[in-house]
């Protein structure tokens, strides 16, 4: 996967820094008309892969869509810029909007086969921008010549047939890892709500250690009585691979999306106020409370 984002990254930087490049270098001879599509075309693709990559990789919605959003404008803005008001402004919506959703997309499918869905953007992003360049070369030099005008309806439905094969291959085989097919039937079918309420109550103890184990269904135990102003020590052991259930979080004592490795993660919080606070995997689908005396 780290090959891939890579690869992705470079891709992407290449092709859309080349684009924006020829726009600027031949916006003498484009229409105002085309520079609106181009920018719409380069800002959409590009901001759409470029928040799905922020989205998956980081998994904090908030973060990667402000992040991605500005991506996404700037780089729409760039592509019209050269060409007036309009082809800006078309640019600069299309690539907010599109990276956005690429952004939650990423969070939404982060733990759900997202090298697969990775590898349908970096080949739709590769066609569409690639089909970008061409149109530009061929409208702005004599020395390419396209009948950009004629393609082919076959060829176009062609194209759709191949990109939905390859997505559908990819998805059923084993050359990229889905982490729900590790998943037996009888564990997908709960829900997180199934899950049994088991409780510990370390208040009293003036050196508090809890072992919580992650399993397909929650946190054990998902119930902590700890006592206000009294440091609590969790041990975490961790047996699963590529889950929600591996990003840790309890914001109300400032533990934010820890990452629990495969083994054993230890963590600490001091339960500074009285009341019922929440801890949950990364997509809050998997929850507990910690009670503070």
């Amino acid at each position: 996967m780290n090959i891939l984002l890579i690869i992705t990254i470079a891709v992407v930087f290449i092709m859309t820094s080349y684009s924006i490049y020829l726009v600027h270098r031949e916006k003498s001879k484009l229409s105002t008309m085309a520079g609106m599509v181009i920018s719409m075309a380069i800002a959409t693709m590009a901001g759409l892969l470029s928040g799905f990559l922020l989205g998956s990789y980081s998994g904090d919605m908030f973060l990667s869509s402000g992040i991605s959003i500005i991506i996404g404008f700037t780089i729409g803005f760039l592509s019209g810029q050269p060409l007036g008001l309009i082809p800006i402004m078309n640019g600069a919506l299309s690539g907010l909007i599109s990276s956005l959703l690429g952004a939650i997309l990423g969070v939404m499918l982060q733990y759900t086969a997202p090298t697969v869905m990775l590898l349908l953007l970096l080949l739709l992003y590769v066609v569409i921008t690639g089909i970008v360049i061409i149109f530009i070369l061929v409208e702005t030099s004599d020395k390419f010549s396209l009948d950009t005008q004629g393609l082919s309806p076959f060829a176009i439905l062609s194209a759709g047939v191949v990109l939905v094969t390859v997505f559908l291959f990819l998805y059923s085989s084993d050359l990229v890892k889905i982490p729900d097919k590790n998943v037996t039937a009888n564990t997908q079918e709960k829900t997180p709500q199934q899950s049994s309420k088991s409780e510990i109550d370390v208040s009293k103890e003036s050196n508090p250690k809890v072992t919580m184990k992650v399993t397909p269904t929650g946190y054990t135990p998902n119930v902590i009585l700890v006592k206000k102003g009294v440091q609590v020590e969790l041990e975490i052991d961790n047996p699963l691979e590529n889950s929600c259930l591996t990003t840790f979080t309890m914001p109300d004592f400032n533990i934010n999306n820890v990452n629990l490795k495969v083994g054993t993660t230890n963590l600490t919080f001091t339960p500074d106020k009285t009341g019922e606070y929440t801890f949950s995997c990364g997509m809050h689908m998997y929850k507990g409370t910690i009670i503070v005396k």
